[in-house]
């Protein structure tokens, strides 16, 4: 079930930390910012992306 690569959800992990960092500054978006990350955070966790779903396309290897 999943659709992601390794590569993928670290990148996915590390972009949602430098997110969820800029949220918290003070003049930081902080709603935008926040619903993102946690977005990318949650499918970099599960490793299932339903955008990716929506589109046919994968990133992990068969």
């Amino acid at each position: 079930m999943s659709n992601m690569s390794a590569k993928d959800r670290i990148t996915r992990t590390v972009i949602a930390a430098g997110l969820i960092y800029w949220a918290m500054t003070p003049a930081g978006p902080t709603l935008a910012a926040g619903y993102t990350s946690m977005f990318m955070l949650a499918t970099a966790i599960i490793g299932w992306c339903p955008l990716y779903s929506l589109v046919s396309f994968k990133s992990k290897k068969q």
